[in-house]
């Protein structure tokens, strides 16, 4: 069989960022002590790409595209509302592209508003109306447009709710381009042909009920989605830490799918640390992660496959310049077969500082129908203080030949300039050559710069 191979190299990738002057100068009307913070990045990248041929003999040309990102962000913090001061937060969050050349034929404008809210505090309670996320526990994450609320009491009980309409692709649907896992993927590769989504029909809605202190944290949360007015998501979600003495600790966290009254997600820790040098952990996993799919998704009644995992990993400093760290886990398929991970890692700070920081790593990976061995060599400097470099090599050796090839090899390096406090110079390039790349390279400049004061 003749060797797919894909050649990616990009010429040139920058960014730069710049900052509102207006926005971020002081104002000085009224001492209210607001804190102002905006920001703006844009990013300017050129790359061609050669891919081979593809499914069935298809053969895709190589392209050049040249695509222009912009990010702006304003946030505002303690400003006065008319009946309270220092009581409402302001942030608004968004990013828009544009693509130039052949990759760009069928996308050239696309953009989105990430978040862009007003929030309300008045003492322990909270409240924030716009477009929001909520990340963690049952809800896992979702973007919404709604209401949000909490409050925490004296004693550290606290809760949390939200709900609203899920946040909706917009420029998203491009031609030719479907939704994975949706019921209509099979039936429409057009997406003008397809009706549009009526929002009042996507929604969520959850909260969580925790308790916060410094030696122990529990939580549970709940969250339910609707995607066409039909159920998506319907979880249930616990976690919780106790530091039982300061030298051990112990966690856990799960999420249930209500809907099949199966686990999804769950995982519990132990943390021992008897000697300060010498640090140890244990962990056991259950997963089944069809069941984050959507309850609309096809796919959600094809892959139900979960898995047990349990391990741990010591890290021990030996001295002051050498520290080995080890870990290892097993894992149990839902057809009984075994797998298994493991790695060894030296972390070597020559001289008295950590300006040079050195770290070898090997590791093995064996699942149900292959494995691999890979290698990891990384070089940290910080060669004066505004200045740092990072030089990192990956090899990996595969069981089984993908494709032909039973090696990969990828090499990434960057170098970094903190000009000023407000200003910073990144500069990044990698090269790999995989199974599914004979040659990749890349490389990127950033510019950045923020600035804000107090109003």
């Amino acid at each position: 069989m003749e060797t797919r191979r894909l050649l990616g190299s990009s010429l040139l990738a920058a960014g730069l960022s710049l900052s509102a002057p207006a926005a971020a100068e002081p104002h000085d009307a009224s001492d209210d002590g607001a804190e102002v913070l905006v920001r703006s990045e844009t990013h300017f990248r050129l790359y061609q790409r050669a891919l081979l041929p593809g499914p069935y003999g298809a053969t895709i040309s190589e392209e050049l595209a040249a695509p222009i990102v912009e990010y702006v962000s304003v946030s505002a913090n303690d400003l006065d509302a008319p009946w309270q001061k220092r009581s409402l937060d302001v942030e608004l969050d968004v990013w828009g592209s544009a693509t130039f050349g052949e990759a760009g034929a069928n996308r050239r404008m696309d953009g989105d508003v990430r978040n862009a809210f007003v929030r309300y505090r008045s003492g322990p309670a909270w409240l924030r109306l716009g477009r929001q996320s909520v990340a963690g526990g049952a809800a896992r994450y979702s973007r919404f447009d709604g209401l949000s609320a909490g409050g925490t009491l004296p004693f550290g009980l606290g809760l949390e709710a939200y709900g609203g309409l899920t946040v909706l692709p917009r420029w998203a649907a491009r031609p030719g381009y479907h939704q994975l896992g949706s019921p209509v993927e099979s039936l429409w590769r057009d997406p003008s042909a397809l009706p549009e989504p009526e929002r009042a029909e996507h929604w969520v809605a959850g909260g969580r009920l925790y308790y916060d202190s410094s030696r122990f944290d529990a939580g549970i949360s709940a969250h339910e989605e609707r995607e066409r007015g039909e159920l998506a998501h319907r979880n249930l979600g616990l976690d919780l830490r106790a530091d039982l003495t300061r030298k051990l600790s112990l966690g856990g966290a799960g999420v249930m799918d209500l809907d099949s009254t199966r686990i999804a997600d769950a995982r519990g820790f132990a943390q021992y640390s008897p000697f300060r040098v010498l640090d140890l952990e244990v962990e056991a996993l259950h997963a089944e992660p069809a069941l984050f799919l959507s309850r609309q998704s096809v796919l959600s009644v094809f892959s139900t496959d979960a898995y047990d995992e349990a391990g741990g990993s010591v890290r021990y400093r030996i001295w002051r310049h050498l520290t080995l760290s080890g870990a290892g886990f097993v894992q149990l398929y839902s057809d009984d077969e075994l797998g298994q991970r493991g790695e060894v890692t030296a972390r070597i700070t020559p001289g008295q500082t950590d300006r040079t920081v050195i770290l070898t790593t090997i590791s093995r990976v064996t699942a149900q129908e292959t494995g691999y061995r890979a290698m990891r060599n990384a070089l940290r400097q910080r060669i004066t203080p505004v200045v740092d470099a990072s030089v990192d090599a990956y090899h990996y050796f595969y069981d089984d030949p993908i494709r032909g090839y039973d090696t990969s090899r990828v090499y990434a390096g960057t170098l970094e300039w903190r000009a000023l406090r407000q200003l910073s110079l990144l500069w990044g390039t990698s090269f790999a050559q995989t199974p599914h790349a004979a040659s990749d390279l890349q490389t990127q400049l950033r510019v950045r710069y923020v600035a804000g004061g107090t109003l």
